[in-house]
């Protein structure tokens, strides 16, 4: 009784720790975690604007909206995302996550809301999942309690949270799960350790493949090590067995998520990410000398919107807290049992290394040699493991302090190294000081526009934010912080405390420490995130009403060309308007080598060097070049923040929106979504040929094609076509012909589409280097359906579905055998509280380990 009324506290203490972080959202249930009032700093992005927002609203609220929209209207997910790019595939996307099972209950709510509230599910779940993990390590309640509030509140994953890197979170929060059905293989649990298949299946389906692959290569080297292992102790069987055991897991879990990876592999063909990252091009995002400043206060250099370090903030994040610093030291140091200290802290320096990228070796060397690794271009997320490592290891420093043999000479030796870092760290600080800028003026968004970088660089460097200098700001940040203040002072109060009190009491103290570490991360929390509400990034605004109010240049649908910053893509699709440009990395080479040419429209000037005679030709070709493609690609207008020059489109409305003034061109020349050209003209499949061959071709004589595929005849001239559904897997197109001509759709020709034309199956051919052609070679009326089935879904849902059936089997199998040998030997059962170890327990590390756990004073009831 007493052990579930200690987890009944530490169950209330996790909760509260988490309606402390996101105590904004309590008040504001239907608000959105993110800053509504100032745009974050990310200085990897060079003299690029960054608006008020974050990722959430810039990238997976559109995603889910667009999901939940579609849902509603149709009643299932659809395959393909017609919202950017032409369109795309929607199942083939590995960020996606159409196939993760806790996304899919909320699609139906249909709120903002729902996706910040499942994250803080995850983060419930991941509490649970390192409670376990801690318990089956041999932790006492209040070190597994100290571990779990650690890990969710960490620094690092909040700052992941803020800027709404919402499915890193959740692949992230199967990580103490993973590790809780890891140990159980290592000790041969063989029914716990089943779960590890569809744990990890999870974390790949969560919808950011970079988390699980990083956990699955971490298992692998530690299952490779522990086989090793077995082969110098002479145990070649019980190697290959583990090795054996361990590939099975793997190969089951890939088959549980299938139904994901093999319709992302048919795609990884066509993407403009099929081809692999190259280490030049991997050098942001990673951790500096000046990040440990942030050991020591999170906010020691600058705040999400006033950040001065390198890069951004919640990516380079590098602070688990002061106090939980204090007892990860404590076990590093102290803790009796060192082989499992040992393992934990390779794992954090490990991951640490690999989180500073090219300066220290290990991810270069593990970019060129891991198959797969250079698929990812932030080396820092691996801070999710140092934020569970350090978890782990502040609640074993919890453990440590409560020990009866860490005793008064213990504590006394805390004090002593307290007061020796303090000093040292404190003489740092203050030498740095006066150096320091002694009041900070934050980059905030004026009320009429959003900051760019450029102006935030230009106030930093006026306040002397550069070089040595910006050490000395951090340490002035640091001293003006609260929290560093309240934790050196109730740690130091604490530890002085403990020196002087009997051997029974101190364990309380310990305890102490651990609450006082979860106040410290609980406090930071609350004053990372923000909530703003819905209204601010949804709904109608004066740009949706102009384009509203203007009339299209052709019937039926049609694209715009805007400035993301000016109208962002969560405004536009929640009014109903399909942009070309979307803030997404997930694209279609094909369809991508004609819309790069318009990155350059709205944002770069036109410029022409005068002493150079072909620079005005070049500005010229490159702009009908431009023409031709926002013809083709069906851009009926652009939404520019100034009147835009070129291309010279008739201005059709201007006005403000939040503070920015915004102006509307209509293109006159723009093609229908579909229409009948009677003739293809023979040109190259790459793409210099096709955009050499816009400029020639009237879009309305021909499409470019590798040859003619109507018979030779009369031709039916050029005809728009009626364009009769919203349905983006099913387009139904209605045209009347008097003799063969070929069907032109503005949409992204991709495999898995196939055609109907009046009821007879027909051939989708490709044109235009990216857009889908069919054949219509009898004259009258024709009804042309096209319906699209993502590549490899079916294989992929039978695969999951085998792999399901299999693991319930294995599963099934091993119960009956485990009865089956409970019933035969009896005497094999483990004696009550036995524990499992991460390491096997060295010396007498066992037995003093299982002290903390039956002394009443450590246990939270």
């Amino acid at each position: 009784m007493r052990l579930r009324l200690g987890e009944f506290f530490a169950g209330l203490i996790v909760l509260t720790l988490t309606l402390t972080c996101f105590a904004r959202l309590v008040a504001e249930p239907s608000g959105l975690l993110v800053d509504g009032d100032r745009p974050s700093v990310d200085h990897a992005q060079r003299d690029d604007f960054r608006p008020v927002g974050n990722d959430l609203t810039f990238f997976y609220l559109p995603h889910y909206h667009q999901l939940a929209d579609q849902l509603a209207r149709y009643g299932r997910v659809p395959h393909w995302d017609s919202s950017g790019f032409a369109g795309r595939p929607l199942v083939g996307n590995p960020q996606g996550g159409l196939f993760y099972p806790p996304l899919r209950l909320i699609w139906g709510l249909q709120a903002p809301s729902a996706l910040g509230w499942l994250t803080v599910g995850h983060l419930l779940w991941s509490s649970l999942g390192l409670f376990l993990l801690m318990r089956s390590l041999g932790a006492g309640v209040a070190a597994a309690t100290v571990a779990a509030g650690c890990f969710q509140a960490s620094p690092y994953v909040l700052a992941q949270v803020f800027e709404g890197h919402y499915p890193h979170v959740w692949a992230a929060s199967w990580y103490p799960w993973a590790f809780w059905a890891f140990v159980q293989f290592r000790n041969r649990r063989w029914g716990r350790a089943l779960t590890l298949a569809p744990i990890l299946a999870l974390a790949l389906l969560a919808g950011h493949p970079q988390e699980w692959f990083y956990l699955i290569f971490i298992l692998s080297v530690w299952a490779l090590w522990d086989a090793i292992r077995d082969g110098v102790e002479g145990r070649p069987g019980a190697a290959l067995a583990r090795l054996g055991g361990w590939s099975f897991v793997v190969a089951l879990s890939l088959g549980l998520a299938a139904v994901e990876l093999i319709p992302d592999m048919m795609a990884q063909a066509w993407s403009l990410r099929g081809s692999q990252l190259s280490l030049g091009k991997v050098s942001r995002y990673q951790l500096h000398a000046l990040n440990g400043f942030q050991l020591l206060s999170p906010g020691a250099l600058g705040s999400p919107s006033d950040y001065f370090g390198h890069d951004n903030y919640w990516e380079t994040v590098f602070s688990i807290g002061l106090i939980p610093l204090v007892l990860v030291a404590v076990a590093a140091a102290r803790h009796p049992d060192r082989r499992l200290v040992r393992g934990w802290l390779i794992l954090i320096v490990g991951a640490l290394v690999f989180a500073a990228g090219r300066k220290l070796g290990l991810f270069p060397l593990l970019f060129a040699c891991v198959p797969g690794m250079n698929r990812f271009r932030v080396p820092s997320r691996s801070l999710f493991v140092v934020s569970l490592g350090t978890a782990v290891l502040a609640g074993f420093g919890v453990e440590t302090l409560a020990l009866r043999a860490f005793g008064a000479e213990g504590w006394q030796w805390l004090a002593r190294r307290s007061r020796l870092v303090a000093i040292v760290v404190g003489a740092i600080l203050l030498g740095l000081l006066p150096f320091s800028t002694r009041e900070r003026n934050e980059p905030r968004a004026k009320p009429d526009h959003a900051l760019s970088l450029r102006e935030i660089r230009a106030i930093l460097r006026s306040q002397g934010e550069s070089g040595p200098s910006v050490a000395a700001s951090a340490a002035g940040q640091i001293a003006r912080s609260g929290t560093f203040w309240f934790a050196l002072v109730g740690i130091g109060v604490i530890v002085t405390v403990g020196c002087r009190c009997s051997g029974d009491r101190r364990s309380r103290y310990a305890w102490s420490i651990g609450l006082l570490g979860l106040i410290e991360l609980g406090v930071s929390g609350y004053g990372l995130l923000k909530v703003a509400p819905p209204s601010e990034f949804l709904g109608p605004d004066p740009i949706s009403r102009a384009l509203g109010d203007a009339e299209p240049p052709v019937a039926g649908p049609f694209r715009i060309r805007a400035r993301d910053t000016l109208y962002p893509d969560l405004r536009a699709s929640s009014n109903g308007f399909e942009k070309i440009n979307i803030n997404d990395s997930f694209q279609i080479q094909h369809a991508a080598d004609l819309y790069e040419s318009l990155f350059a429209l709205l944002y770069a000037p036109r410029t022409v060097d005068l002493k150079s005679p072909m620079s005005e030709v070049v500005a010229e070709h490159q702009q009908e070049n431009r023409q031709r493609i926002l013809d083709r690609m069906n851009v009926a207008f652009l939404v520019a923040d100034h009147v835009e020059s070129a291309p010279h489109w008739p201005l059709v409305a201007s006005g403000t929106s939040h503070g920015s003034t915004f102006s509307i061109h209509r293109n006159p020349t723009v093609m229908p979504r579909a229409y009948v050209v009677p003739r293809a003209e023979p040109t190259g499949e790459d793409a210099a040929s096709a955009l050499a061959g816009f400029r020639a071709v009237d879009p309305r004589e021909a499409v470019l094609m590798s040859a003619d595929p109507l018979p030779t005849g009369p031709r039916q001239p050029f005809t728009p076509a009626v364009w009769g559904s919203t349905d983006p897997d099913r387009v139904v197109i209605q045209v009347t012909t008097e003799a063969p001509g070929l069907l032109v759709v503005a949409d992204t020709w991709m495999p898995g589409w196939d055609a109907q034309d009046n009821g007879r199956p027909t051939r989708i051919l490709r044109g235009n280097h990216a857009q889908r052609v069919i054949p219509l070679t009898r004259p009258g009326r024709h009804e042309v359906v096209l319906r699209y089935e993502a590549p490899g879904l079916k294989r992929g849902t039978a695969v999951t579905l085998a792999s399901a059936v299999a693991w319930v089997a294995v599963v099934v199998a091993t119960l009956v055998w485990q009865v089956r040998r409970d019933v035969r030997s009896p005497g094999s059962l483990p004696a009550q509280g036995q524990t499992d170890q991460a390491f096997p327990p060295s010396g007498p590390s066992a037995p003093e380990m299982a002290e903390p756990l039956s002394d009443p004073a450590v246990t939270l009831a």
